[in-house]
């Protein structure tokens, strides 16, 4: 057995990553992109927030995170309201549509993942659970 760096580990799980995130977009039915899901589903988790506060959060420029929002008011799946302690900002926060859109998506890549898992034997599986809480701590909460 080798020992794997952790630039090697790095590789080999951003690989892993990015084929499992190819894989899952293969079958996907709305219409929704990635951007859009990464915000809506922020939304849903942490609350109302600013168009700043998301992009800051998400990496992207305020820019782009407004005109993902935007793109979330069109669909239904958020909606801006004024900020009640200070007039000059606005608040985003996911609508009931938003929240069943995110849902029936999860729902959609958790049978994908789930078929698959079914493939594997039982101490595959066992160790891919193992695997996925030795992961946790390198994720934010």
């Amino acid at each position: 057995m080798t020992t794997s760096t952790a630039t090697d580990l790095a590789s080999e799980l951003l690989t892993i990553h990015g084929r499992i995130r190819r894989t899952l977009l293969t079958g996907k039915s709305d219409e929704v992109t990635a951007s859009q899901t990464a915000a809506l589903g922020r939304l849903l988790r942490h609350g109302e927030s600013t168009v700043a506060d998301l992009a800051r959060a998400e990496g992207v420029r305020p820019q782009s995170m407004g005109a993902t929002v935007q793109a979330l008011v069109d669909l239904g799946f958020v909606e801006r309201r004024q900020d009640p302690s200070d007039g000059r900002r606005t608040l985003v926060r996911a609508t009931a549509a938003g929240a069943a859109a995110r849902e029936d998506a999860w729902s959609a890549r958790s049978r994908v993942l789930a078929e698959r898992l079914a493939a594997l034997g039982e101490d595959d599986r066992e160790t891919v659970a193992r695997s996925l809480r030795i992961l946790e701590p390198l994720v934010e909460p």
